[in-house]
């Protein structure tokens, strides 16, 4: 009679383990070596992917929030922009009013310096205005570049070489922007 565990091991029994061809020794080592790695894998590197993937979330949760105040502070800048406008133009009407009360040589001057004045107030607005908008800009694709550098290295597990990092951070960023 054979020893009942190993009868279904038997690879020479068309039935039970044997059909499968398994050894019974080997399939409890490979479980217990299968058990091991997953308690190792669990205990150890599960929670620091978990961790890292939560701080990527936090990371990106916080400069989507950051893309959001600088659009914000775009629009103001921009409202702020057409604020000026409006009280150059005003100025200029005014301007324009005095001037033709008081004749027609006065007239020309008062145009020409309000003119003049609206053109600088309005040259002044539009060069804050892009200066802010460069500056944003800029600070945008500098985060993004850092992200994307983050997120690709985390990825793949492997640091480029300062060439191709920034290659590809460039590409990254040209297919973002559209």
């Amino acid at each position: 009679m054979t020893y009942f565990p190993t009868q279904f091991a038997d690879s020479t029994s068309g039935s039970g383990l044997g059909a499968f061809q398994l050894n019974l020794k080997d399939f409890i080592i490979q479980l217990i070596t299968f058990v091991l790695v997953f308690l190792i894998l669990r205990k150890w590197v599960v929670p620091k992917l978990v961790g890292v993937m939560e701080q990527r979330r936090q990371t990106l949760e916080q400069s989507l929030e950051n893309a959001r105040a600088t659009e914000e502070a775009l629009a103001k800048a921009q409202a702020a922009a057409e604020e000026i406008l409006s009280k150059a133009r005003s100025l200029a009407d005014e301007a324009l009013a005095e001037a033709k009360d008081a004749g027609a040589g006065i007239v020309a001057k008062a145009e020409t310096a309000a003119g003049q004045r609206a053109e600088l107030i309005v040259k002044e607005a539009e060069s804050r205005l892009d200066e802010e908008r460069q500056k944003l800009r800029t600070e945008l694709r500098a985060e993004l570049a850092d992200l994307v550098a983050d997120a690709t290295e985390t990825i793949i597990r492997e640091k480029l070489d300062d060439k191709r990092d920034m290659s590809l951070i460039e590409r990254a960023i040209k297919g973002i922007s559209g």
